[in-house]
C-alpha cells in the first residue's frame, strides 16, 4: 500500500497554521470564542486544548497544552 499523502501547504503559510493531520488551524477572532470553542471540544472529547495568540496571523489559535502560556 502507497503511503499517504500529505496535503500540500504553501510554503507562504507559517506552520503554526496546520494541525498534526496536515489539515490547517481554525483562526478565531478573539479569545472569548477560541475558549468556547476549546471547552466545547473538551466535552465532545474530553482532549484538553488551550488557546494562544498567533504572532503570525494575529488571531487565535486552540493547542495542545504543552506548556505554552496563555495571552
Amino acid at each position: 500500500m502507497a503511503p499517504r499523502r500529505q496535503p500540500h501547504r504553501p510554503l507562504s503559510i507559517d506552520g503554526s497554521h496546520w494541525r498534526a493531520d496536515g489539515q490547517p488551524k481554525v483562526r478565531f477572532s478573539d479569545r472569548t470564542d477560541a475558549l468556547r470553542a476549546a471547552d466545547d471540544r473538551c466535552k465532545e472529547s474530553g482532549a484538553e486544548l488551550g488557546v494562544y495568540r498567533c504572532d503570525f496571523c494575529g488571531g487565535w489559535h486552540m493547542g495542545k497544552r504543552s506548556g505554552r502560556q496563555p495571552d
